[in-house]
Parts: C-alpha cells; sequence; structure tokens
C-alpha cells in the first residue's frame, strides 16, 4: 500500500469564498439538480472545423475517433475562446477561409494613400470589413437554462418575457471591428509588403499576405467579441441538421466579464511532463515540470496557503504553528551568526541613541516549503516512518494518476473561490488524452471519477453545474461509458473542386434511434471485445476465431499497402453483425463485411415442427441462405444459386450519404473443380490442396515422416485421403460440424504463417481485402 506524507488538511485549509458583491449572480433557492448547462457548441472556421456542432452530455462528454479527425482542435477552440487570455495563432484560421483573406491583402497592396486620414470608398471598406469578419473563427454556445438561472443568462437573454430555455452566445476573433481600425490595418500591411511585393514568390520574402503578415504580429489575434443570438434559430429549437445562424448587421457586443460569471473553462493538456529524474542537469523546481503532482501541490499552495500570522480566514491551528515557526527560526538564526555579528557590532557607534545589535525576523512563506523535487514523498508502509520514496521514483501510471486529481481538485477549489464575486454557473473541465501512463482499469472508470473531483460537494453549491470534456485514443476509456456521452469526431474528405477537409461529430447516443436494445448490445459487445472500431480508418468484419487470427497475416502477405493503415477487426458473426448498420453507416469509414453463407434446408423434426438445418452444398435446389446480415442487410438474393456469381453491385453496398460496405462470402474455388464451400476453413482448405498434402510428405531432422497432432493432423488426413474434390468437400463439412476445434486449427496455421509459411488467401477474401485498400487510399486523399 503506497500512502502519502503530505496530509489532506493543505486542501481542507483552503479559504471559504470571498463574498459576493452586488453584480454577482447567485443562486436564489436550492436546487435538485443545476439550473443550467452547456448543451451545444457550433464551431466555424477554426483549423478543419469548418462548420461542426458538438452536442455535450449534461456531465461528461467523451471524443473518440481516428488520428487527425478534429478532436484537439475542438478541445483548443474552446480554451482559446473561453479562458481569460486568447491563444489564437494565424495557422488557427480554416484553410477554406484563406484565400479569401489573400484577396483583401492583394486590394490593400494596391494602396496608394494611407486610407486613416481620408473617409471615402466608405462603402467599399464596409464591405472589406464584413469579408474579413466572415473568415475569423467563431463558436456559438448554446446553453440550456431554466427560470432559475435568469441572474447568469439575462445579458444574453434577446426576449423581455423570458421563462426558461436556449440561451446564445456567439464568441468572435476580431483582429478589427471597425472601419477605422480595418484602414490601420490595411495601411499597416501595405507599408510591410510594399517593399517586397515585387520581389520573386520562391523568395518567400515577408510578408507573403496578411496570414504571413500575422505570423510576426499574433497580438491582432486576440480580441474576442461575445454576441447574443436567436434562440429560435438555435439548434436547440430546430430538429434534424442546421447552419449557424447569420449574425444581424449592427450587432452590439456583450462585455465578456458577463461570460465568464456565466462559464469557466480550465484546461488539462496531453503534455504534463511526468518521467524520473535522470541527472543533477535536470531541474530541481517542481514548476519546471507542470505534470507532477508536487507542482499542483506547489501552485495550490502558492493560490491558496501563503498565509501570515496577520491572515484573516484561516485555521488559528495553521497560524499559531507558522507564528512560532517563525519566532524559533529568529532565534536559532541568531545564535548560529552571533559570533559574526559581534565583530560587526564592535564597528558601531557608541551614542546612546544608535542602534545596539541586529536582530532577524524571517516571513515564511508557506508554499515555498514545498517548492523543491522531494517535497512529496510516498511511504510503503505506514508502520515504518523513516523509509519513503520521492515522487520521482514512483511508476509513471500513479504520477499520472495523482498529478490528474489534484489538478482536477484544484480547478474545484478555484472555481469555487474567484479572486472576486461569486462561482460561476458552468464549470467545463477539458482534459486531453488522459489515458497516457495509466493502467486499463484506471482508465476504463476515469471519467466517472473524474466528474465526481471537479463537481461540488457541498449542497449550498448545488445550483452549480460541472461539465467534463475529455478526448482520447484508448479504446478502455471510452467503452467504459455508454454510448449516449460518446462523440465520434469523423473526417470528411474534401469534395474537390478547391474544397477542403473537414470535420463531423457523430453523436454515438443517437445513432440507434430509439432502438435501446441495439444499442445496449453495442455497449456491451465493445466492452467484452475492446474493439478499436472507433480510432480505426476502415474496419473488416469477420465472422469467427479463425479468420480473426489469419486474416491480418493475410492482408500483410498478400495486400501490403492495407497492412499499413490503422484497420480495426471485429469480430462477430454473421448473426448479429448486420445489428451494427447504423454505427457503421455513422461512422463512414470503408468496412469490408467478411461472413459464410450458412446453407441451410428447411426440414420437418420428429415433433413434426420447421427447422432449419446445416449442410454442405451440394447442388441442392431447396438452399437457403442462414446468414442474418446477407439476407437482412446486403445483397438479401432470393435465390441460393446468385451467391455463387455475384455482380458488383451485390457484393457492395453503398448507403445514402456514400458510405460504403464491401460484403464476402464464400465463391467457388476453380482449383478444386469449381467445390462451393460454405465456411472459411472450407474454403482455405480448398484453395490450398497442395500445400496440405506437402504437409503430409514432411519429414523430420532424422528422415523420418513427421507426425502432425491436433486439429491440423485431421484435415491433413482429409485432403489426402479424399483425392476427388466433391468427397473432400463433404467430409470437410462433417468435421466442422463435429468436435474439430477450429480455434486450434487456426492457431497451427497461424504459427506456421508467422514462421514463413506462404498460404493462399481465399479469393473471396482477397478480393474484399484489395477493395478495401483502394477505398482507404482514396478516402485518405491519394489514388487507388
Amino acid at each position: 500500500m503506497i500512502t502519502h506524507t503530505i496530509s489532506s488538511a493543505a486542501v481542507d485549509a483552503v479559504p471559504a469564498a470571498a463574498p459576493s458583491n452586488d453584480d454577482a449572480p447567485a443562486a436564489t433557492a436550492p436546487f435538485a439538480t443545476p439550473p443550467i448547462r452547456l448543451a451545444c457548441v457550433e464551431v466555424c472556421n477554426f483549423r478543419r472545423l469548418s462548420s461542426t456542432r458538438l452536442d455535450l452530455d449534461e456531465t461528461t462528454t467523451v471524443l473518440v475517433g481516428a488520428n487527425n479527425s478534429g478532436k484537439t482542435s475542438l478541445l483548443t477552440v474552446l480554451r482559446n475562446f473561453l479562458s481569460d487570455q486568447s491563444g489564437f495563432r494565424p495557422y488557427d484560421l480554416s484553410l477554406s477561409q484563406w484565400s479569401k483573406l489573400r484577396e483583401l491583402s492583394k486590394a490593400w497592396e494596391g494602396l496608394a494613400e494611407d486610407p486613416t486620414t481620408e473617409t471615402k470608398d466608405a462603402e467599399v471598406w464596409v464591405d472589406q470589413l464584413e469579408q474579413l469578419l466572415s473568415c475569423m473563427p467563431f463558436a456559438d454556445l448554446w446553453f440550456d437554462a431554466k427560470e432559475g438561472a435568469y441572474s447568469y443568462v439575462a445579458p444574453f437573454i434577446t426576449s423581455l418575457k423570458w421563462e426558461g430555455g436556449a440561451v446564445g452566445v456567439r464568441l468572435r476573433l476580431e483582429p478589427v471591428s471597425n472601419i477605422e481600425e480595418l484602414r490601420k490595418l490595411a495601411w499597416t500591411f501595405r507599408e510591410a509588403r510594399h517593399p517586397v511585393k515585387d520581389l520573386p514568390q520562391k523568395g518567400h520574402a515577408w510578408p507573403e499576405d496578411i496570414i504571413d503578415y500575422w505570423l510576426r504580429h499574433p497580438s491582432d489575434l486576440r480580441k474576442v467579441c461575445a454576441y447574443r443570438l436567436d434562440p429560435a434559430e438555435g439548434p436547440l429549437a430546430t430538429k434534424g441538421e442546421s447552419s449557424p445562424q447569420v449574425l444581424p448587421a449592427g450587432s452590439e457586443p456583450v462585455e465578456l466579464a458577463h461570460l465568464r460569471k456565466l462559464i469557466r473553462v480550465d484546461f488539462v493538456a496531453a503534455q504534463r511532463g511526468l518521467g524520473a529524474e535522470e541527472d543533477e542537469a535536470r531541474s530541481e523546481t517542481p514548476s519546471s515540470r507542470p505534470g507532477m503532482f508536487s507542482s499542483q501541490l506547489l501552485k495550490f499552495a502558492r493560490q491558496h496557503l501563503n498565509v501570515s500570522t496577520s491572515s484573516a480566514g484561516h485555521g488559528e491551528a495553521l497560524v499559531a504553528a507558522i507564528a512560532e515557526a517563525q519566532a524559533k527560526l529568529d532565534d536559532l538564526i541568531y545564535k548560529a551568526l552571533k559570533p559574526a555579528m559581534e565583530d560587526v557590532e564592535v564597528l558601531g557607534y557608541p551614542g546612546l541613541h544608535d542602534p545596539q545589535q541586529f536582530h532577524f525576523r524571517t516571513r515564511i512563506q508557506t508554499a515555498d516549503l514545498l517548492a523543491h523535487s522531494t517535497a512529496v514523498q510516498y511511504r510503503l508502509d505506514k508502520s515504518v516512518l523513516d523509509e519513503s520514496l520521492p515522487e520521482h521514483s514512483i511508476g509513471l501510471g500513479y504520477q499520472n494518476l495523482q498529478s490528474l486529481s489534484f489538478m482536477l481538485v484544484s480547478f474545484r477549489a478555484a472555481r469555487l473561490n474567484p479572486p472576486q464575486g461569486a462561482p460561476a454557473a458552468i464549470h467545463l473541465v477539458i482534459v486531453e488524452e488522459p489515458e497516457a501512463h495509466l493502467h486499463v482499469q484506471v482508465t476504463r472508470n476515469f471519467s466517472s471519477n473524474a466528474h465526481g473531483l471537479i463537481k461540488p460537494k457541498d449542497a449550498v453549491h448545488a445550483h452549480l453545474r460541472s461539465q467534463l470534456l475529455i478526448s482520447t485514443h484508448s479504446s478502455h476509456l471510452a467503452h467504459g461509458d455508454s454510448f449516449t456521452r460518446l462523440r465520434y469526431v469523423k473526417r470528411l474528405p474534401s469534395n474537390g473542386a478547391g474544397g477542403k477537409p473537414s470535420t463531423e461529430v457523430v453523436n454515438l447516443g443517437d445513432v440507434f434511434g430509439k432502438d435501446v436494445e441495439t444499442r445496449i448490445f453495442a455497449e456491451r459487445y465493445f466492452q467484452v471485445q475492446h474493439t478499436d472500431l472507433l480510432f480505426a480508418d476502415a474496419a473488416v468484419f469477420v465472422e469467427g476465431t479463425a479468420e480473426r487470427m489469419l486474416v491480418p497475416l493475410f492482408i500483410e502477405q498478400h495486400v501490403p499497402k492495407l497492412a499499413k493503415r490503422y484497420v480495426s477487426f471485429v469480430d462477430i458473426g454473421g448473426s448479429h453483425a448486420h445489428r451494427l448498420r447504423p454505427l457503421v453507416e455513422k461512422l463512414g469509414i470503408p468496412t469490408a463485411i467478411v461472413t459464410d453463407l450458412d446453407p441451410v434446408i428447411q426440414t420437418k423434426s420428429a415433433k413434426g415442427r420447421t427447422v432449419r438445418t446445416a449442410v454442405h452444398i451440394a447442388g441442392q435446389a431447396d438452399l437457403e441462405c442462414g446468414n442474418d446480415t446477407l439476407t437482412s442487410w446486403h445483397p438479401g438474393l432470393p435465390n441460393f444459386k446468385d451467391y455463387g456469381k455475384p455482380t458488383a453491385a451485390q457484393l457492395e453496398w453503398t448507403s445514402p450519404k456514400g458510405v460504403k460496405v464491401r460484403f464476402a462470402w464464400q465463391l467457388p474455388v476453380t482449383a478444386a473443380s469449381d467445390q462451393w464451400p460454405s465456411s472459411f476453413e472450407d474454403a482455405l482448405v480448398l484453395a490450398n490442396i497442395d500445400w496440405f498434402k506437402k504437409l503430409d510428405e514432411e519429414v523430420d531432422a532424422e528422415g523420418k515422416k513427421r507426425k502432425h497432432r491436433g486439429a491440423l493432423s485431421k484435415v491433413v488426413e482429409l485432403v489426402v485421403d479424399n483425392p476427388d474434390h466433391v468427397k473432400l468437400l463433404e467430409a470437410l463439412h462433417n468435421l466442422m460440424h463435429g468436435t474439430f476445434s477450429k480455434g486450434d486449427f487456426a492457431a497451427t496455421l497461424f504459427e506456421r504463417l508467422n514462421s514463413g509459411a506462404v498460404l493462399q488467401c481465399p479469393e473471396y477474401i482477397k478480393n474484399a481485402l484489395e477493395w478495401l485498400s483502394a477505398e482507404v487510399n482514396v478516402t485518405a486523399g491519394g489514388t487507388p
């Protein structure tokens, strides 16, 4: 067991909340649940977020998705707009707006006179101001508020008869806000551009355009303005998809100070500076390593525990301890320095009214006592007081957990104890990729535990809302929550004609609509399988264990380009794969479904009931496909024989929004006299008859015939004993539907393939994998 030598008294010593001033909103009555929440955010013109909507859960929202999909951009734009200091950079401006900005800067190059000294062409400057602001990033915050939240949202209400409901606030980056400021910017840019405008473009002389100009003058991108929005045109009032509303001309901004009382944001970055101390050259100050628990403790102490003997609002014990320590230090320091001080006093003046003796007075800054690399130590055994280890010697997982936990507690304390006024009504805490160094069990429960750390505990704060926004690449963290809290951040490729890639956010809680049973099935399946489907570039659905083990190896051997992509393998049978159809449609990634035909015939049982019996394919007239995915999703062919010669359209399914799924099932094998297998194992054997025959001829180091064991030996015997392909297929069917261990068979082949053996991939699977490789390349922006 690990215990801390630093107790929790530090947290308990946080001063009480400052008294509210006259203009600070306050709750008029206790609430069972907070009367306001941040329900939705719409972001435009920020990086790849050309027009992206994010719906937030009441407590915890988890962003999932493949790399470079826009998860970090969503977190960053909220941080930039809601933090006290804006952190926008020129490259935050969406690529889709660069051409418009360059048109403006080109027009400014041609200015012959300083426009700040004249007032002509006012209409031209009005148009340019509108064009410039239309290119700027903005975020629409939509709050769902009840009547009890009126004091918080009053500055943003657009109706005199407000009885609760949606409240919208637009935050927009504004390099300039009026014509006068625009004229000044235009002339300043023209003066910088004029000396280099005729130089060759390949020289990249600064500034090439207004974007290049802002790289040296990022302070121009610091001003954010807030505006009221019409709730009737907002996403909370309209059903289905909607575009951000157009801000009416002449809209007056609202003071940002009102928004600070409504919502506070805190941010935990992915890079937290954890690790072991390796040498003396490494900094000893915790402040240089912001992720360490000791660094968080030091910051917390400097904010809340730097007290003196005259401080009010602190516990008497803490004040008394500081006073006693200072008095003892005064005395001890003087005694230690007394010999030197006596010599100094000899040189003093003998006058009666001159200084007669030196005296020392210390001033203890509580937080500084923790400003060293071993301020926090851990005991492995509570009973052994003199055996403790410094923080950096504990595992990274424990360091990260402690750092994150205390950081969240510190955010809560800072929110409840603002420098002035009352706490913000909504506290949005953003955590970027918390899974680094954390163990699986901790990661799975992180979101629920983390929200408990930022939520106020006292009943007096019941009216305050705490919301957590997490981005992650961890399937364990994602599947630790319900789909209702997951938001899939989806990459949208450019549509050609100069379009740019963009991002869409899918609320996975809405994917299955009112079909709660299927949603719960999907949630539980993902939890058990730990699938990484939500983070992949493409997906392969397979029928069972053998396909799950061998198909990835076939990809490496036969489709190497696909092996370089992030492909998720989902092991789900044909009787259930179709249930994930809504999810496949929403994720929008290319998918191949490798499944079995499951041929059956209807027979009568002893009790007269109609039953479906599995059979091998031997030209029966009354064969039916027993695979629910093929019958209820695609292609749903009425005649079983048509599955033997499918058309391209029957193999590929396309959703109304263009999502493509390639289906693959067993087809007649040319190398086996066109026999038609009905399972993966059948198809694999028929495609590699000669390979299995050679296994029967293998000899060991002593020249003796090698004896195969387990499932592989049974297959080898069947192949050797049945040279007739018709009889071989029937024998394989009987073997596979008996006590045959498919897992053992697949494991043996897996071992041989990894040792360099080359097996032919069944043609129906190979064709599907080649299709998938081409589709992934297209969606990634390449050519097939």
